[in-house]
């Protein structure tokens, strides 16, 4: 049998030619006529069908419905009604040639393709629910360092390594800079917000990076860029990105200006952090992109997130290069029990801003004073009041930050 004629199935044309040759080998090709039955309603026999030539019926038992599919079209690409028990009959509508494949075999040889997506994946696993595929997929790459992770752009990863490694010239950073105007232009408006301004408003990258300092500009850059990574293509995942981005903008905005008025912190990192804290979700929603199911269920797609980005996050994080301390500060920012040794530091930040915006109704704003994370960052403080005085006299300021990331 022509190799190439079952490429065109979606499944098969995963497999290596050495492996559909074996494949071709080992199966049956199945002659029907007009009428005669290739499967039953309820069968559960260990065999895949693909359609070669011809027309096959699809006969629904449940509204007596029935559907032709001809070889070669959409519906005939994959194996012909292959859930277990059939949950449609399949008779021959015409003259049909099918291909009878053992799936036993066929799941051995699915394991060794050298290909990797989702139709192998589901093939091989079918009897779990999506959410379980994705959990096993992501934590198996994750294993064999296999893992889809979103990069840092480049512009912020070399702008990164040029201050990491000294370079102290406003002049070399900004020629960085402005390979991304649109980054250029949003280093120049930070430099003359209400956060920054100063006298005199510029117009360079090169100005702007002089007044905000290189730690502040490697900070921004980053978060100007990390807008790019909250992206996806099916309707809902696009909504939860969206919702995802918004949310981090909120928590970055308030740990800014916690960090203004806290001691020992700094709130470039701590706007950074803000909007990083939940970056372990972005390979999640990339990864549920493939699974229509999963896509469309947002209770299960929450359960599976809320299991999934500690540990993402970190590994992201790590990927990219930052300290343990802005790592920390994405594992554990909802974890309301945090404890560590030393002062507070920047996932403190992190855990106080979530609880404040989670707008805590009095009773539970009591307990917010006895969370560790509180404690460090307002030592001998009994009252978590303070959290809304504090945004009560930055409202300016926290607005100021929010249009800063949203521009």
């Amino acid at each position: 049998m022509n190799t190439e004629k079952l490429k065109q199935f979606d499944l098969l044309r995963h497999l290596s030619d050495e492996q559909l040759i074996m494949l071709a080998n080992n199966s049956i090709t199945l002659r029907l006529g007009p009428g005669d039955v290739l499967a039953e309603v309820g069968s559960s026999d260990p065999f895949e069908y693909f359609l070669l030539a011809g027309e096959l019926d699809l006969l629904n038992p449940h509204d007596h419905s029935v559907k032709t599919i001809v070889a070669g079209g959409t519906d005939a690409l994959g194996p012909i009604a292959h859930k277990r028990p059939r949950e449609v009959g399949v008779n021959a509508h015409s003259n049909a040639a099918v291909l009878k494949v053992d799936l036993t075999a066929l799941k051995e040889l699915l394991k060794q393709a050298p290909g990797d997506s989702y139709a192998v994946r589901q093939a091989l696993r079918e009897d779990q629910p999506e959410d379980k595929q994705l959990l096993l997929d992501i934590y198996s790459d994750l294993r064999n360092n296999k893992l889809v992770l979103p990069s840092l752009p480049e512009v912020a990863v070399r702008i990164r390594r040029m201050i990491d490694e000294g370079t102290n010239s406003a002049k070399k950073i900004s020629q960085a800079v402005n390979t991304d105007p649109s980054i250029a232009a949003k280093l120049i408006r930070a430099a003359n917000s209400p956060l920054f301004r100063g006298t005199k408003e510029f117009e360079t990258s090169a100005q702007a990076i002089v007044r905000l300092g290189m730690q502040t500009t490697k900070q921004l850059v980053t978060s100007f860029t990390v807008k790019e990574l909250f992206k996806a293509e099916a309707p809902l995942l696009k909504q939860r990105m969206d919702t995802l981005w918004q949310h981090s903008i909120e928590i970055a905005a308030i740990s800014y200006v916690l960090a203004n008025n806290i001691r020992g912190l700094d709130p470039d990192q701590g706007l950074l952090a803000g909007l990083l804290h939940d970056i372990g979700v972005v390979p999640i929603l990339m990864y549920a992109d493939q699974y229509p199911t999963l896509a469309g269920d947002a209770q299960q797609l929450e359960k599976t997130i809320k299991e999934l980005k500690p540990e993402l996050g970190s590994v992201i994080l790590k990927r990219w290069g930052f300290n343990e301390e802005m790592v920390a500060s994405s594992v554990h920012s909802e974890d309301w029990r945090y404890q560590h040794d030393g002062e507070a530091d920047i996932a403190d930040l992190v855990i106080v801003a979530h609880l404040h915006h989670m707008m805590l109704d009095e009773e539970r704003m009591k307990k917010l004073a006895k969370v560790p994370a509180f404690k460090r960052l307002f030592p001998g403080e009994s009252d978590p009041a303070i959290l809304s005085a504090i945004m009560e006299q930055a409202k300016s300021q926290l607005e100021d930050t929010r249009q800063l990331l949203v521009a």
